[in-house]
């Protein structure tokens, strides 16, 4: 399930991607989209963060091979404002702080925000754990 049609931006530790709600999305019910769907879309943002800032040179960044495992551990400060509905396009920002680094685990703080049509529609601060294939 890809909840990122587009990687708008990613600049230091901001990232922007933008999703459509489609109909069939499995956090869609009644023709909007679930606080689920919202979250997941922010942690998928925040996933493409990760692989950009920690990928090694050359390397590709979406690859069937890889074996790179993200995880929220927490979620704070959750607001919802409102919910969006299908045909709504989200921006979604996160901003990322390297909490923990090592070979195999990095612990990030993710301040994230979805937006639809200039208003927020939820905000939410997370910690976000990335472990990569031993090699």
């Amino acid at each position: 399930m890809v909840m990122v049609d587009r990687v708008v931006t990613v600049d230091g530790f901001k990232t922007e991607t933008s999703f459509v709600v489609r109909p069939d999305c499995l956090f869609v019910q009644n023709g909007t989209l679930s606080e689920m769907g919202m979250l997941e879309n922010l942690a998928q943002t925040s996933f493409i963060f990760l692989n950009y800032f920690f990928i090694r040179p050359n390397e590709v960044l979406w690859d069937k091979e890889k074996d790179n495992l993200g995880v929220i551990s927490t979620i704070l400060d959750l607001e919802v404002q409102k919910l969006p509905n299908v045909g709504d396009q989200l921006l979604t920002c996160t901003h990322t702080e390297l909490v923990f680094t090592s070979d195999f685990l990095k612990i990030c703080n993710i301040q994230g925000r979805v937006s639809v049509n200039g208003e927020t529609a939820l905000q939410a601060s997370m910690k976000m754990l990335l472990q990569t294939e031993d090699q």
